[in-house]
């Protein structure tokens, strides 16, 4: 449970079963959340991945690329895919969230929502330029649904996303080749085709 039924305190749950190291708090970054000054942690794994958490609502921050190379160090290499678990996790954790924009903390432009992988129903923060920020349990929640065959449609929706990025110009892309965001940001079509590939590239690579 991610808060205590009896006190109503937020439980640690993300970092269960997790090997890491705590680097100490770098104060010049803000939590998006309570403002807290984010923690440095380093966790055990191949590559090592650093990255910051805050220890009071424990929401954590992924520079771009970072959160799917920690997602594969926790699954076995030999992902299949399980519609009833991911059905049933879908079910375990559904719940309506919280319409709230959070600020970046390293360049405190708003982040915009999007569903993780596309189909996973977590809906994370992200800065197109320095990573994505997960809330508390958020963590836990993806590492359950990528080790149930969640990496086969990320990788999937990754690959669906770049080729759509890439085709010849439609009406369609030429009309979202500027995307503003409730928040009343922008990002565009190179910006995302960068991010695309880098992120196909993490994968291939691991």
């Amino acid at each position: 449970m991610t808060f205590c039924p009896f006190c109503g305190v937020r439980q640690d749950v993300n970092l269960r079963q997790i090997h890491f190291r705590d680097l100490g708090t770098d104060a010049a970054l803000p939590c998006p959340h309570c403002a807290t000054p984010l923690d440095v942690i380093e966790f055990d794994s191949e590559p090592k991945v650093r990255i910051e958490r805050c220890t009071t609502c424990f929401g954590t921050f992924f520079n771009p690329g970072e959160l799917e190379v920690l997602l594969d160090a926790q699954t076995n290499p030999l992902v299949w895919f399980d519609p009833a678990q991911l059905h049933q996790i879908t079910k375990d954790f559904h719940h309506d969230p919280e319409v709230a924009y959070r600020k970046c903390p390293m360049c405190a432009e708003r982040m915009s929502h999007i569903n993780f992988g596309g189909r996973s129903g977590v809906i994370i923060d992200r800065c197109g330029t320095h990573g994505v920020w997960l809330e508390g349990s958020e963590l836990r929640r993806l590492t359950e649904w990528w080790r149930a065959g969640g990496k086969l449609i990320y990788q999937q929706n990754e690959t669906d996303r770049l080729k759509f990025l890439v085709s010849p110009a439609s009406p369609e892309r030429r009309q979202s080749s500027l995307v503003t965001t409730e928040s009343g940001g922008s990002s565009t079509d190179a910006a995302n085709i960068i991010e695309a590939v880098g992120g196909l590239l993490s994968i291939l690579l691991d």
